[in-house]
């Protein structure tokens, strides 16, 4: 992997991030200790729990140099460099180095951001691209970035790694975990590193099945002080049903088999599978012709 690289020359932002405001004088009364527990209110923050998953994620991983799960403009899944903004890209560079740590990286562009959706009562989810396609992997461990429709190959169970901050594995439906391969370089003075490679092919969860993931601060905030009811198996159809039906004048018709087999599906790691089995059968989706 090159020691630098090109990067844009502005910190990415995101909708929804708070714009910053001039400070407004107050009184010396008025001048109190702040609360900290809103002191990183905005920005990206380690994942800590499951509940923390959901909207958009950063996966990095301790390479040296540190480097990010991305996917680029032709859907390939690869390791992007992992950048401080905070340092050279906040003054202008056309290009600057790695970030040395994983408490100040950040994502330099959308291709290193993706946004996680949790399949309701499990701990399985989904990863969109900012090609509003998802991760997948075959059964040969082969990860791509290219699918428009939620099926099986596009579902991981996330297992937290609570001794290490942020810790993560991604394991595929196959039982297979997400993996950071080293590529050899090749020609003259070989035997070096000339890359990374993304696969889903290892059995057991090591050192380069761990990656460090970090989310926008606002949806962990969010996650914990939710206290709606869990999404039903019935009212997760219908969101489903509604986004890639086709037909009808916009309104929706719903599979009427019975929501105990989408339950059964659940338990058995089929869910997303089912629901497009049952949408096939309405012959309105998309993705199911």
């Amino acid at each position: 992997m090159p020691d630098e690289y090109t990067v844009r020359k502005s910190k990415l932002s995101f909708k929804g991030d708070s714009t910053k405001s001039k400070k407004k004088k107050r009184k010396a009364e008025d001048d109190k200790p702040q609360d900290d527990s809103n002191a990183n209110a905005d920005g990206w923050v380690p994942v800590k729990a499951l509940t923390d998953l959901g909207g958009p994620i950063f996966l990095t991983f301790s390479s040296d140099p540190p480097s990010c799960l991305s996917v680029d403009d032709k859907s390939k899944v690869v390791m992007g460099p992992a950048l401080d903004p905070s340092s050279d890209l906040a003054e202008g560079a056309g290009s600057v180095t790695s970030v040395p740590s994983f408490e100040t990286a950040e994502p330099a562009t959308v291709h290193q951001v993706f946004v996680v959706t949790m399949i309701p009562d499990s701990d399985r989810l989904t990863l969109k691209a900012f090609n509003g396609k998802y991760l997948s992997s075959d059964k040969f461990g082969i990860v791509s970035a290219d699918s428009e429709a939620i099926g099986m190959q596009e579902e991981w169970t996330a297992i937290i790694k609570p001794d290490e901050e942020g810790g993560i594995s991604l394991q595929s439906h196959y039982g297979k975990f997400l993996s950071v391969d080293e590529v050899a370089s090749e020609g003259p003075g070989r035997g070096g590193i000339a890359g990374f490679q993304i696969r889903a092919d290892s059995d057991v969860i090591g050192f380069c099945e761990v990656f460090q993931a970090k989310i926008q601060a606002k949806y962990r905030k969010k996650a914990k002080k939710s206290t709606e009811a869990k999404i039903s198996s019935k009212d997760y159809e219908f969101d489903q049903t509604r986004k890639f039906q086709t037909w009808n004048h916009g309104k929706v018709v719903v599979s009427q088999e019975d929501v105990g087999k989408l339950k059964k599906a659940k338990q058995e790691g089929r869910y997303s599978e089912a629901l497009l089995d049952r949408r096939e059968k309405l012959k309105s989706d998309r993705y199911c012709k």
